[in-house]
């Protein structure tokens, strides 16, 4: 809608008129909408993204043909309708075939651009993302406060963590009493690496210390957690991967 817009007052100098700038962009369009999408999800990854360099020139060279004779189809189509076969009402500039094309592929370029830097952007989320889970892998432990002393709790130790409103319960192997402390689980859930899963809204659990499990509750040594419905799909694509 941007580029359709940017298009209409860029032509309406030329008819000296926006409506009839909008119905000449709005034949134009197609061309320029069709050879920007085929270019940019088609050509580039098929070909520019493989390591095809030969392939992408030549094909893209055929676009610009392909896309340059249908403007001129266009353009004839315009004329028609806007000029009444008058070549004197059009404006120099719609006629030039060079400039459309140059104007077609800045547009084109524009949103391949556009695309890359997305797909950049998609790129650093996840190195970011991968980094965060590595760091916590590495760490291999989280601190919490408890009976006024920070604790040290290894992540191997915590067989389940339970939510009690603004408090915790960490049920650790090393500890003979949980641990308890004033947190909220959802706060300790991004501390803790993927091996942890929430499978309740009250309960967070290590993946590696489940004995058994079936849809409505996992089993850890000699304990059953139940498994609510709202986590039920997830907890269930876990365990079968």
């Amino acid at each position: 809608m941007a580029i359709y817009l940017v298009l209409i007052l860029l032509y309406a100098n030329a008819f000296e008129s926006y409506l009839y700038s909008m119905y000449f962009v709005t034949v134009m369009y197609p061309v320029i909408l069709g050879t920007a999408y085929f270019f940019n999800f088609f050509l580039v990854p098929r070909f520019l993204m493989n390591g095809r360099r030969a392939k992408f020139a030549l094909y893209s060279i055929y676009v610009l043909i392909v896309s340059a004779h249908l403007e001129i189809i266009m353009i004839f189509l315009a004329f028609i309708y806007l000029a009444n076969y008058q070549v004197g009402a059009m404006h120099p500039s719609i006629l030039d075939v060079s400039k459309l094309s140059m104007t077609l592929y800045t547009i084109v370029f524009a949103h391949g651009f556009y695309l890359l830097y997305r797909k950049y952007q998609d790129t650093q989320s996840k190195i970011e993302a991968l980094e965060d889970e590595q760091k916590k892998s590495e760490e291999g432990f989280i601190i919490v406060r408890s009976d006024r002393q920070n604790r040290k709790v290894l992540h191997k130790d915590i067989r389940y963590i339970e939510s009690l409103s603004d408090y915790i319960k960490i049920h650790s192997l090393e500890a003979e009493a949980p641990i308890v402390s004033k947190a909220k689980i959802s706060h300790i859930e991004h501390e803790l690496p993927k091996e942890f899963i929430r499978i309740h809204r009250s309960f967070l659990v290590n993946l590696n210390l489940i004995t058994n499990f079936n849809s409505v509750q996992v089993t850890i040594g000699d304990e059953q957690l139940p498994i609510s419905r709202s986590y039920k799909r997830q907890v269930k694509a876990v365990l079968k991967d």
